[in-house]
């Protein structure tokens, strides 16, 4: 089990549980109801936990879903999912200057079930996981917070969750007073007991791909495990998230340097400016997700590269070959080609390469202890050598490339996400998902979005080698540009 937490440094009526009789059928699920099952189960589980400690003198309010919120979870669920790096989900706060009607968001979960069961199993996964950790218990269960979005993608056999809190500024008073009265009985942390959620909800689904049952017991993928409930199988497991789930994960330039493509995990490819459209995976069936877009020297194509090593070219991209189909130890996150675009290199998150074409091997961290996940790699002038980036902003050279510094050692207020070599292709940019740029090696600095309050993180970014500046975009589409040409945004 996997889990990473953050949470604000401010303040931060449900049933109980039906379970379904043994040997009572389900109908297989689609993606879409197989993802909305688990965040609803989640958001069951977490209120009967505090409906077991609400009474008259310690009031406890259920946790009540916001639409804009669980856009929010769902769009970051899918981020990680389609990065396969568990990452801490952006936190709005109150804003600058909060009204009463304000949602204040402080406060945040992030997981993946490491195996993709739930729910039904009696210990449920994911909420018994939470529960165990003190940070992630006090958010679920801080009488502080009365809203909530829940966000759940299906990738790679697991199940990644996205929780977050919050309230409206106008009851800051009574959230306040809440928990403080909270504290005083309980204490911070709230304490783990009781646990009341450990039951069967007589709803167990997989995720697509699963095949890791309870105690790692293999099952057949996506077939049944004998529980005390019936366990259906995804009616497609190779289907992609729905549109509605789908998030931005990258930017390539198109020709002549006025356009750009923007690209989402379901495979969609949005031209802006003079980019023509070349075609996308939109609709059609994946394994896995799109965690990028490349485009090509020229500008007139690109490729989508897939969490699963799978390559789709478009335009004038050539083929070269992919990963898909074979066993990896972590996701593929990004790609380059070569200098003359007949062959290319894929990165996976561990730090491992894989070459095609005429790219040839010159290095990897694959095998190596690393202390942040690869999110990005980017190749130099010469065509002979590639720089890689962990989401610490750490930087590895490799072949020609010439280390010019970075992050590493830096504390960041936000995790770096991707990298782009500038003209010379001697220097490269960073950027981290509070859209903050650092400039090494040459690579002129033409300004950044890390000062803004963002409506979603910067998941990308793009150089424009006709004006040596570049573009970011967020994972909602938005494109911010800096020193190139801003010709749109989805």
């Amino acid at each position: 089990m996997a889990l990473v937490l953050v949470a604000g440094s401010a303040v931060v009526t449900v049933g109980p549980l039906t379970t379904a009789p043994a040997g009572a059928a389900t109908a297989p699920q689609d993606l879409a109801s197989v993802e909305n099952l688990y965040a609803t189960d989640l958001l069951d589980r977490i209120n009967a936990e505090r409906d077991a400690r609400n009474s008259a003198g310690q009031p406890i309010p259920p946790l009540q879903e916001n639409a804009a919120l669980n856009a929010a979870a769902q769009a970051w669920a899918v981020h990680i999912a389609a990065t396969g790096v568990l990452e801490d989900a952006p936190l709005t706060g109150c804003g600058a200057d909060p009204t009463s009607g304000t949602l204040c968001v402080l406060a945040a979960n992030a997981g993946s079930s490491g195996n993709g069961y739930w729910p039904g199993d009696g210990s449920d996964g994911m909420e018994t996981a939470y529960m165990n950790s003190s940070g992630h218990r006090e958010n679920m269960l801080d009488a502080g917070y009365d809203t909530v979005g829940m966000g759940v993608a299906c990738s790679g056999g697991q199940a990644w969750t996205v929780e977050l809190f919050g309230f409206t500024y106008g009851n800051l008073g009574s959230a306040l007073q809440r928990e403080s009265t909270q504290d005083a009985a309980e204490g911070n942390p709230v304490p783990a007991a009781p646990s009341v959620a450990g039951q069967g909800t007589g709803s167990p689904v997989y995720c697509p791909g699963q095949v890791v049952g309870p105690d790692d017991e293999v099952t057949a993928t996506g077939g049944t495990y004998p529980y005390p409930y019936p366990v259906p199988a995804v009616s497609d497991g190779s289907a992609a998230p729905p549109p509605d789930s789908a998030s931005y994960v990258g930017i390539a330039p198109a020709a002549g340097g006025r356009g750009y493509w923007v690209a989402t995990s379901d495979g969609s490819v949005s031209p802006h400016g003079s980019a023509a459209a070349y075609g996308s995976m939109q609709g059609k069936p994946l394994t896995a997700p799109i965690t990028h877009i490349v485009g090509t020297a020229d500008g007139r194509g690109y490729w989508l590269v897939a969490a699963d090593g799978g390559i789709f070219a478009f335009g004038d991209a050539g083929f070269y070959g992919s990963m898909g189909g074979r066993a990896l130890n972590a996701p593929v996150v990004d790609m380059t080609p070569t200098s003359d675009g007949r062959g290319y290199w894929l990165v996976a998150s561990d730090g491992g390469i894989f070459a095609f074409g005429d790219a040839a091997f010159h290095g990897s961290m694959g095998g190596h202890a690393l202390n942040a996940a690869i999110v990005g790699m980017a190749s130099d002038s010469s065509g002979h050598g590639y720089w890689l980036v962990g989401s610490d902003g750490g930087i590895f050279a490799f072949g020609d490339a010439r280390f010019g510094g970075s992050t590493g050692g830096m504390v960041l207020n936000s995790p770096v996400v991707g990298m782009a070599a500038d003209a010379s292709g001697t220097g490269y940019w960073l950027v981290s998902s509070d859209g903050g740029i650092f400039a090494f090696g040459g690579a002129p600095f033409r300004g950044s979005a890390g000062s803004l309050v963002l409506q979603a993180p910067v998941v990308g970014i793009a150089a424009d080698t006709s004006s040596d500046g570049y573009w970011l975009v967020a994972s909602d589409g938005g494109v911010f540009a800096y020193g190139a040409p801003f010709v749109g945004a989805d």
